[in-house]
């Protein structure tokens, strides 16, 4: 497969990440999955996965025929999954697990921004993140701090003076209140967009820079009010000048603490992280895109470390559902062998036993379903008693 790996050196950023910062290391290994799919719900697209410390498996999604959002539920014990009705919804979905194992959504309805967290004596608790505060639409992050706060990031739509200013917007809820802040005022800032909060409390968002042609970085202290915003790759002066880098990334953070990046430009999927004084940038896959379609949905990356601390990205390429990972010495890419005309909206999660689940639409009937991968164990080598 063709790979090229460059570094960018550009503004510093060890205010943003500290410490001395070594390449993503995890064994190098022949890597196999038996694969199986389940059945979710008959409807379900823009899902998103996490899977909790005991190996159940928490989704949220939106389910069209069934009336907006959802959240399903595998049991580890039973591999059944059980699904319940959250709220009136036409958008994206995203999920997140607070240190307790429960659910938390984050939704864009009707150019509305929800918030739902569940609570095991009244159900779900739902309210709106700004209301009257002009539209809200395409993607939203959404992450829960070691304090139990959630943050959520968003793209915000203001119309005035005749023209619209788009721009990312970021917001914790504190003492029952939600504060919201701008990460970045740049125009059509945070379109794609990821959220993460690591043990400090500290705030990490990766999202797009469309209008610019960029990936960008930014960082805060927990109540979001100090942002510190670097670019990881700019189009304009990168090494693919004219593309638009930034596109559907999913960021994540590692053992260390250190962002991640899966994301895409007009042709490629990219995939950076931190490697000494600067960005180590790989093209995973050099034709992603194949066919040139260009939709902020077919973009969507989504991301998950294994237990050894190697990446893998579930994304598509023209309706085809792909599975990429790093072994420790290079890339790999899997067709999962699911394609058709629409969208996959494809998630992945990876539990503490490397089993990965990755959640897609399927093309025959647009049901929800997941894909678990058994990790195979290799076959010892043959003996021989000859002497």
């Amino acid at each position: 497969m063709h790979l090229v790996r460059y570094a960018r050196r550009g503004r510093p950023w060890r205010s943003l990440v500290l410490g001395v910062v070594l390449v993503l290391c995890c064994a190098a290994s022949a890597q196999q999955w038996s694969w199986s799919s389940e059945f979710v719900d008959a409807s379900g697209t823009f899902s998103a996965l996490a899977v909790d410390p005991d190996g159940n498996v928490h989704i949220g999604y939106l389910s069209p025929d069934g009336g907006g959002t959802k959240y399903g539920f595998r049991s580890a014990d039973t591999g059944r999954w059980f699904t319940m009705f959250v709220g009136k919804n036409n958008g994206p979905v995203n999920l997140a697990l607070d240190s307790h194992q429960q659910p938390h959504l984050c939704y864009l309805s009707f150019q509305t921004l929800k918030y739902a967290s569940w609570d095991r004596k009244k159900g779900w608790q739902i309210q709106e993140i700004g209301p009257n505060s002009g539209e809200r639409d395409y993607l939203c992050g959404i992450a829960i701090g070691p304090d139990g706060a959630p943050h959520v990031t968003w793209y915000q739509l203001t119309y005035f003076a005749d023209a619209y200013y788009v721009h990312i917007r970021h917001a914790v809820l504190k003492d029952g209140a939600w504060r919201a802040s701008t990460v970045d005022y740049g125009n059509e800032t945070g379109k794609w967009n990821s959220v993460q909060v690591d043990a400090k409390g500290d705030v990490h968002v990766s999202y797009s820079a469309y209008k610019e042609g960029a990936l960008r970085y930014a960082r805060s202290n927990p109540d979001g009010s100090s942002w510190k915003v670097i670019t990881i790759e700019d189009g304009k002066s990168g090494h693919n000048v004219g593309a638009t880098p930034g596109m559907g990334n999913s960021m994540v953070l590692d053992k260390n603490g250190q962002p991640n990046f899966s994301y895409r430009d007009e042709t490629t999927l990219r995939y950076a992280w931190p490697e000494g004084d600067h960005w180590r940038i790989d093209i995973v896959d050099p034709n992603a895109n194949p066919f040139g379609n260009q939709s902020w949905i077919n973009q969507r990356t989504s991301l998950a470390l294994d237990a050894n601390g190697c990446p893998h990205i579930a994304y598509e390429t023209d309706g085809n559902l792909k599975h990429a990972w790093w072994d420790g010495s290079r890339w790999h890419i899997q067709a999962m062998g699911i394609a058709g005309a629409n969208h996959r909206y494809p998630s992945i999660a990876i539990s503490k036993d490397n089993t990965i689940y990755i959640a897609y639409s399927a093309p025959e009937d647009g049901s929800l379903r997941v894909l678990v991968g058994k990790l195979e164990q290799p076959k010892p080598a043959a003996t021989s008693n000859h002497k």
